[in-house]
Formats: structure tokens, sequence, C-alpha cells
């Protein structure tokens, strides 16, 4: 900060000093000053002016600090089209090419009709005004140039923008001491301005009224078209309200308006701007004033308000865009004030075809209070092509109102997140198959209790009593099935013993890789003790210490979830989400923005096989929905306790998209979505296929109408094969000892219900189904000798048990494997 800002009275001049100037004033005005810069020929004022006060004129600064204008911000779709902008002052600088001739004119005649015959001053107005002023009795105003009203006005635009209020005082107070000043930096400035570029600054600085500053915005409000488009007597009115734009308004004092206009219109026909009949028309002419406000910020975006207030959250918020200012409040005031056009990721096509379908499924004002928000992503790219919820961004009261995007993490403006269910089984997924397991492996789907210690975490037993779990629907998903079949029916008893082979460390690693966090902090659960901590260790981190992780229970944003699909689909490369492609300053020149850093973080074999595992979707809990026809998809749907939570996440190679659907809080508490009507339709429970499929095609089927199909690289072959193990022979040992040796071969075990004939003793195992070779994990059963005869009915063991239920064997097969939908 300056002296005269830190101490306003050091900018103050000596009263005899103000003398002095007063004096020079006057004599220099009655000696008919050269206009031109202020100089004063010797012999002009020889025995008027001492050189004394000439010196103290002189000893006044020269140099008009100009301040770059206040200019508002610009927020861009991918097209180009405008989304919303931000400013302090609605100004949209253009040069003076860009301004009419019928404006630039009408400015002359009526503000400075000498404008291009005098110097920064015009002695002969000073002299008139001095006279009447002389005779009132009142300071000396008006008869200033347009070069004067230029330094005054950038003389306050100064102060305002640095938040001096005393400076921005003293450039408006009445006063011959500011009159002077202004005169010795109006004489500067005229010797480094031509008058074309005076005018050119003077028309963009140039107050119209509310917060309309500078001629193109005056031009937009007013008339709702361009400074280079206007008309002689829209030029005629503009011109006629910078005296004072209150009291010439042309909608709330229209009469006045028109009378000011026709005098400029007069004056433009004196001065030769315009012929007779051009005034005459003009004159002739109604006002018509075309108000056509340009609104600031996000609540004026329309459908693109959440889009626009992820981006003014992650812009003012996050450091990674520190170019714009080293603070939140100075990138906030860089977004109001420097110019900046910035250009996003936004494709308005896909935008409009997710708010038609959500708004569809379930109208703003549904009486269910149930929301919907849905994200799509580009793969391999990181860029967020939409973002819309079933809501209104508005401040205003009513349910179909709220400024929370439901889209987005907590400190962006988003909520807590929501706990997204069984569409963290492919995060499970990708880590069994990092693990070398296959998709076709065998795997026990049974709802069941685990002991805690069951369960590893960075290669130690968890601590803690037991896990129960549920399958979606009772008597589904008993016995064993393939991996494959238990992400297509999202079996929860298959994906928690899964979990219980890998370390939960590695899906907290996996996940990581993916993206995938906390929509806001918690406390850790898996730091002992700090639940009860006054002051916990807050994480955003998935936990490693919960068995239960793998049936969604942490909280995330739909834009984590489409994100971390987006990896998927893009063979293990992730890219940090991203809504800003570049921003550029009010020179055109490119400021620093954060990049999607794409790199490989999950092994493509490993991404593109979760792809291929989770592609029977539609032959499982998405059934129903039929799926992109011949475009190849995968997709995840998740369902948490009592419906309060459903997803669906799906993508394509092309895009990722995530639906997220559930109640909105009411009175403290979100209700189940059971039994519930839901956009005039009724549903007895709500999955994840149920609503947020619908929505999910409509949006992706609209996204890739006449794009050419594409497909998914091929899945890893060695993770894909149904792995076999060599099963121990058992016979003559006790059912206990049995089960024990194979259950640590890594098999399940059941018995038969009935004894059969075997020379083995009684009691002991007559032989096992499968015998030799069996897939590995499947479940072997037991057979009991009944002690009688030998075992002319033992089958040869080669039944496979995956799903379908007949071994292929003279034994018999263990199969089932008709899961229940998880989580």
């Amino acid at each position: 900060m300056n002296e005269a800002s830190r101490n306003p009275a050091a900018t103050r001049l000596p009263r005899n000093l103000l003398g002095l100037l007063g004096a020079f004033l006057i004599a220099s005005l009655v000696a008919g000053i050269c206009a031109a810069g202020l100089i004063v020929p010797a012999a002009s004022i020889s025995g008027l002016v001492s050189k004394k006060t000439i010196d103290a004129f002189d000893a006044l600064p020269s140099d008009l600090e100009e301040t770059p204008l206040l200019e508002r911000s610009k927020l861009l779709a991918a097209d180009g089209s405008v989304i919303t902008t931000w400013y302090d002052e609605n100004r949209d600088p253009v040069p003076l090419t860009k301004i009419s001739e019928s404006m630039q004119h009408a400015i002359v005649a009526i503000e400075d009709e000498r404008f291009y015959e005098h110097g920064a001053v015009d002695p002969k107005g000073l002299i008139r005004a001095l006279a009447v002023n002389k005779v009132s009795g009142g300071v000396a105003q008006g008869a200033s140039t347009l070069t004067q009203q230029l330094v005054k006005n950038q003389l306050k635009e100064n102060a305002y923008a640095k938040g001096d209020k005393t400076a921005l005082e003293a450039a408006q107070v009445q006063s011959t001491a500011r009159k002077v000043k202004e005169m010795r930096l109006a004489a500067a400035l005229e010797k480094k301005l031509s008058k074309d570029q005076i005018l050119e600054k003077y028309l963009n600085i140039a107050w119209f009224g509310g917060q309309i500053d500078g001629i193109q915005a005056a031009a937009k409000y007013y008339f709702n078209t361009t400074a280079a488009k206007l008309t002689v007597p829209q030029s005629a009115l503009l011109a006629g309200m910078v005296q004072s734009p209150l009291q010439y308004n042309p909608v709330s004092k229209a009469k006045a308006a028109l009378t000011r206009r026709n005098t400029v219109l007069d004056k433009m026909l004196q001065q030769k701007y315009i012929d007779q009949a051009t005034h005459d028309k003009a004159v002739a002419s109604k006002l018509n004033p075309d108000i056509t406000p340009t609104y600031a910020g996000c609540a004026n975006a329309g459908t693109k308000g959440y889009f626009c207030d992820y981006v003014y959250n992650l812009i003012t918020k996050s450091n990674d865009f520190k170019a714009l200012g080293k603070t939140e409040s100075e990138r906030e005031l860089a977004l109001e004030r420097g110019g900046y056009t910035i250009k996003t990721t936004l494709d308005p096509k896909v935008l409009d075809a997710a708010w038609k379908s959500v708004k569809k499924r379930i109208p703003p004002n549904d009486k269910s209070n149930v929301a919907t928000a849905t994200v799509t992503v580009q793969p391999g790219t990181g860029k967020v092509l939409s973002m819309i919820q079933n809501k209104h961004y508005s401040t205003k009261k009513g349910q179909s109102n709220t400024t929370v995007n439901y889209s987005v993490d907590y400190k962006y403006g988003g909520s807590a997140g929501f706990q997204t269910g069984s569409t963290f089984k492919p995060v499970t997924l990708a880590t069994w198959l990092k693990a070398g397991k296959s998709l076709n492996a065998s795997i026990d789907a049974t709802k069941g209790t685990l002991p805690f210690s069951a369960f590893k975490s960075c290669g130690s037993p968890l601590a803690g009593t037991s896990y129960t779990f549920q399958n979606s629907a009772d008597g589904e998903g008993e016995g064993p099935t393939t991996v494959w079949k238990a992400t297509a029916d999202s079996i929860n008893g298959a994906y928690v013993r899964m979990e219980s082979q890998l370390d939960l460390c590695d899906i907290q690693d996996m996940a990581a890789a993916l993206g995938m966090h906390r929509a806001q902090a918690v406390p850790d659960p898996c730091i002992a003790g700090n639940l009860s901590k006054k002051n916990p260790k807050m994480t955003t981190k998935i936990p490693e210490c919960v068995p239960s992780v793998t049936l969604g229970i942490a909280d995330q944003s739909p834009l984590t979830m489409a994100n971390a699909y987006a990896t998927f689909a893009a063979s293990g490369k992730y890219c940090n989400p991203i809504v800003v492609t570049s921003i550029k300053d009010r020179n055109g020149k490119a400021v620093d923005i954060p990049k999607a850093d794409c790199k490989q973080t999950v092994d493509a074999n490993v991404a593109n096989t979760t792809t291929l595992g989770l592609s029977h979707i539609w032959q499982g809990t998405g059934a129903g929905l039929g799926g992109l026809g011949a475009q190849p998809s995968s997709a995840k749907t998740g369902t948490t306790n009592d419906s309060q939570d459903t997803w669906f996440v799906g993508y394509t190679p092309q895009l990722a998209t995530a639906v997220w659907v559930g109640p909105e809080t009411v009175n403290g508490k979100r209700p189940a979505m059971n039994s519930i009507t839901i956009g005039g339709k009724y549903y007895s429970s709500v999955f994840g296929a149920s609503i947020g499929g619908p929505i999910w095609l409509d949006v992706m089927k609209s996204a890739l109408k006449d794009k050419p199909v594409e497909k998914f690289p091929e899945g890893d072959s060695k993770l894909t094969t149904t792995p076999s193990t060599s099963v121990p022979d058992v016979a003559g040992k006790s059912p206990d000892d049995a089960k024990a040796v194979l259950e640590a071969a890594g098999f399940q075990v059941t018995a038969a219900n009935d004894p059969v004939q075997s020379d083995q003793p009684a009691g002991t195992v007559a032989y096992t189904d499968p015998k030799d070779k069996a897939d590995t994990g499947s479940t072997i059963t037991l057979y009991i000798s009944s002690g009688q005869g030998d075992g002319g009915n033992q089958g040869d063991g080669q039944g496979n048990g995956q799903g379908g239920g007949q071994g292929n064997g003279n034994g018999q097969g263990n199969g089932g494997g008709n899961g229940g939908r998880g989580n």
C-alpha cells in the first residue's frame, strides 16, 4: 500500500498551497491558457501568475495510476456457450472499433463538444462555469472535459478496487483542490494517449446505473444488443444517461429520459454528426428499452447451476488454483473483478438429457422427498461432462430447491456423501483379480457369520467378535457359485467370503488407486480409542478394519464413483476429475490450472478383467433394463439397508455415469424407500435398477447417440480360467478330521444326509465328491460310510459345482448358486 493509502492526511495539500492553486486556476482561465497540456506561455501569464503558483501546480502528481478496470468473469461450457458470469461491476470492455460511431458522436456532443479541439482542459468552458458559480456562491463544478471525467472515474475505480474509502471520498468531494488535481492528471494523460484512446477508455469506464458499467454492458442491458450495433436514438439515450443514470433511467424515469435523449439528438444535429432527416426520425421514435439483465452467480445458471457451483467452489477453495490468488477471498475477488474467461468440460447435450430424465423419474417437487443425482465422466481424460440433480439450484424455500450439491464432496458445496452399497464390490473384485484369483473361481454364497479373526488387515487378523452378513432375500445365494455369477447377482455372502481371502489393506489400496474416498472426513475407526477422543483424528480414507467395507458402508459422492468406474473403463488409467480446461485473463493470456494428471494406477489386465466381470449385469440385477444394445457396457447396482441409498454406476469405453437415488433428510432422519410412491409409481422396495438404472440408460443412450460402437479390451485369460485343486484323500477319516483337511486345502465342505455302503468303518468318510480334482474353493461333499458293502455306489467324483446344480461326472455335482441380490 502506498503512503497515501496508509495515511490519507499525507495527500492533503496545505491551505496556502490550495489558495495558490485556486489563484492559479482563476488567473490561468482569465489568461486563456493553452488547452493542450495546460502549458502556460510565459508571456500570457506575465504579471498575472507568479512563478511560485506555477511551481505549486507542477508539484502535483502527474502520473495517473491506472488500476485495471473491474471486469466480469465468464464461465463457459465446452461448446463456448455462457453458463454464467461473476462480477462486482458488470463490465465487458471493448475497443473503440467495436463501438458504433453514433455512440461516439453522441457522447462527445453532449459531454464535451470541443473534445477534439481543446487539450485536457477547456478554458472557455471553465470560464463560463466559474462565472456562474461565482454568482451562485458555489464551488466550481461542470465544464469538465471527457479527459477530466476519465481521470475522476479512474481515481474512483482505483480507490474502490483497493477498498480505500478515504481515497474514494476524496475522488468525489466538491472542491477546487480536487478539480485542480484532475486537471494536472488530465494534462499528463493527454500527452500519453490519443483522443480516440481517451474516448475508448471513457466509454468503457462510464457508469450507466446499477451495476451496469461500460458501454458494452449498457447496450446489452438496456437494448439487448452490442455497443457496435447501437442505433442513433439508442446511442443518444445512453449518452444522455451518463450525467445522471438514475434521473434519466428509461424505465423508471421514461419522460425525463425521453427529453434528455432528444436534447442529445439536438446537440448531434447542431454539431453536424447527423442530418435533419436522421434527427427527426430519431426524435419521433419511442424509447423502446429491452431490459436484458446479465445475472451473476450460479443461481442464474439454470440447470447448469450445480455444475457452476462446483466450479466456483473448486476454484475458490482449492489451492490448485492459486494462480488466481493465494487465499480463498483473493480468488473470490479475482472471479468477480478479474475479467477471466473460464472454459469448462460441461457438455450441454449430456446435461440436458440427464435433466430431462431425472425430472421425469422424480419431479423436483415430488411428494416422496426422494432425490437423485447423476454425474458423467469421460474415461481417460477425467473430464466431467455433466452434473445434475432433480432439484433447482436456488436459495428459495421449498422442496424443489436446494443449493446442496449432492454430486460432490462436502468441502466443495456437497453433502456428506452416501453409502455406496454393492457398487463398492468391484473394488473387492479388482483386488481379488490382482491377487491372481480367477473370475471363474468357486465361492460359497451362503449368508452366515464369520469371526473377525477370519479377516486380515495389513497382515494381521482383525480383533473383535464376529460379523454376520445377509443376502438380499432369504434362501438366495445358498451354496457355491462363481465369482462372476456372484458379481452379476450381487451376492453378499460370496463377496464377504472373497474379502476373507484377501487383505483389507489391499482393498483400501485398490480403492485409493481408483480415487475413492469419503465425501467428508470422519473420525478414523481404525485407530484404537479414536472414536471416543474429544478431538479424534479425522480421515477420508476407505476403512481397512471393517469387514462390511466390501458392502459399501463408506459414504462417497456420485462424482467419486463415476470417476472410479471411469478408471476401469480406461484400462486402469486414473485421471483426476477436471471441470476446467482453460482460464484466460482479460488480455487473453493463459493462467496455470490443475491438470488431470492421468496415470496407470490399476494393472490393465486387472482393470479389463474387472470390466468383463461387470459385463453380465444385464443377465443379473439389471436383467430387466436391456442394456445399450450393440454398444458393450459394464455396470453395477447398489442398494443399502432399507433402500436408503440406491445406485446404478456403469460405463462404456467412451463414458462413465453414476446415478444415486435416495430420500432426503426429514426431521433429522432419512426414511426407508419401502412401500413408497415415487414419481407416481409405487415401489414395494427400491433397488439400484429400479430408478437409477433407467436414468442411467437415458443419459447414456442420449450421450452415445450417433457415436460409433466401441469395444472394451479383452480380459486376461489367466484370470478367467476355472482353477482346480487336488482333493485330499480323506477316506476313513472322521467327518470332523476330513472337514479340517479339506478346508485347509481351500475347499468348502458339506455332508450328504444319508449314509452309503462302503468298506470303510461305519461313521467315517466313505468317499468325497468330487474325488480327485475340483474347482478351487468349491464345495466338497462328504459321504459317510454305513459300514456295509464295498462302496460300489461310489461316484468317480468329477462333478463341477459352478452354479449349474448338476455335476458332469457319475457322482452328484454340488451347485445351485442362484444367489440373492446384494446390498
